[in-house]
This record gives structure tokens, C-alpha cells and sequence, in this order.
């Protein structure tokens, strides 16, 4: 059975999910492209007799992108800045070059997973009430768009709005190339920019980008050395890559 993230990457190979920062550009206000204003989305997904896989992505409000994905015990992240970014939990398998071996080549495609629940409301974010509301999406439904091109069958869950947070959960089923591919969605979002980290962060264990020494781009992040701040990244510090 295809896993979350080739299930993505198959069923989006013609749609765009790339997030854009708020203020919520005026021509997506109070339409499903409104889910792109958000500032941070965290949630579980899990495909029968697999292991779950959760992701985290966050806007804060300096316009930085933390990028989280966890799978089975382990958890691999990248903070990303004007002109740097820093990664965690990365193994000599991961590369930090766009590539086969990226560790978050189809994260864009992932985050449309949460949003399935969304678009099933058939309802933009703004215009779902306080208070929990039932989603129940058939083939029979009115046709919304994006359930048409991603395959999606049916849903049936919920979304629980408090203010500018959301709380959702479903089941879902879509069309996938070896059949029916049944997910279950747990998790929240916000709309809302997060405030961002402090200049005094340590970066304990994070590690940075570095050229590949040739064809085999494995491996090709160095750690961060110790007492270096997340300040003194985002002023310009840039580690050795000899």
C-alpha cells in the first residue's frame, strides 16, 4: 500500500499547496482557499496497518517557516530564514539538496491532507461557527473541486472551532492506484502567526547546510557548533564546510 506521503505526492501532481504567510490575500477570504492563511497546523495521519505519521508547519509572525515531520519513534525538522535554515534529526540518509533524498521533498503535497476536513465542510474557515461542527462528505455531495481532484470518496469527522484554533478529526476514503486508501486525521490548526524564537535559542543539536562534496549528496549537513545562537544565524553566521 502507497504510504501518506507517496499518496500525497500522487494524488497532487496537479494541484499547489503552497501556504502563504497572513494577512489572508483579499481574493481568498471566504472561499476554501482561505485554509492558506493560516500560521500553524499540526496533525496526525494514519493509513490502515501502517505506522501514523504527524507534521507540524508554522508562519510565525517574522515570517519564518519551522517545517516538522514525525514518523514511527523519530522526528526530523527545518527552521528556515531570509537567506539560512537549520535542520534537526537528519541522518547521513537525508541530504539537505532538493532530491531523492530531501526529507521534506512532499511536505507542501502533505499539508493538503489536513484540509481534506476543510473542504469536505464545504465551508471557508471564517464561516464555520464556534463550537463543534459535524462533516459529512459522499460522492453524493455537491461536487466541491479539490475532493474531485484528489480522489476523495468520503468523510465523515468534524471540526471544532474556539476563536482563531481548530480542532478536527475524520475517516476518510480516496482513489489511489492500488484501490481504496483509508485515512483517519487528527489534529488542530490556527490561524493565528505564532511569535518567533528567541535570538537567545541554543541550537543544540541542530545542524546546517553544506555543498555536497560530490555525486552522493547524503549527508551533507554539519552540526552547529556549541554556544552558537539562533541570533547569530539570523545576523549572518555561516558554519565551516571543510
Amino acid at each position: 500500500m502507497l504510504r501518506v506521503s507517496q499518496f500525497a505526492a500522487l494524488a497532487l501532481a496537479s494541484a499547489v499547496a503552497v501556504a502563504a504567510p497572513a494577512p489572508c490575500p483579499e481574493q481568498d477570504r471566504g472561499t476554501l482557499e482561505e485554509w492558506k492563511c493560516f500560521g500553524e497546523v499540526d496533525f496526525t495521519s494514519r493509513a490502515e496497518n501502517e505506522d501514523s505519521v504527524g507534521a507540524r508547519f508554522v508562519v510565525f509572525a517574522n515570517g519564518e517557516r519551522l517545517y516538522e515531520k514525525r514518523e514511527g519513534a523519530g522526528g526530523k525538522a527545518v527552521l528556515m530564514g531570509a537567506g539560512w535554515s537549520l535542520y534537526h534529526g537528519l541522518s547521513r540518509e537525508d541530504s539537505t539538496v532538493v532530491g531523492a533524498h530531501h526529507p521534506f521533498i512532499f511536505f507542501e503535497f502533505a499539508l493538503l491532507t489536513p484540509t481534506i476536513v476543510l473542504a469536505a465542510s464545504a465551508r471557508a474557515p471564517s464561516a464555520i461557527p464556534n463550537g463543534t461542527t459535524p462533516v459529512s462528505y459522499t460522492v453524493d455531495s455537491e461536487p466541491i473541486r479539490i475532493m474531485r481532484e484528489i480522489g476523495i470518496r468520503s468523510v465523515k469527522g468534524s471540526i471544532e472551532r474556539e476563536g482563531a484554533s481548530y480542532v478536527f478529526s475524520a475517516e476518510t476514503t480516496g482513489n489511489v492506484a492500488t484501490g481504496l486508501l483509508v485515512l483517519s486525521i487528527r489534529g488542530r490548526w490556527s490561524s493565528e502567526l505564532p511569535e518567533p524564537y528567541a535570538d537567545s535559542m541554543p541550537l543544540d543539536g541542530w545542524s546546517y547546510h553544506c555543498a555536497p562534496n560530490g555525486p552522493d549528496v547524503r549527508g551533507n549537513h554539519r552540526t552547529v557548533p556549541a554556544n552558537v545562537m539562533l541570533g547569530a544565524v539570523r545576523k549572518g553566521w555561516k558554519g565551516p564546510c571543510n
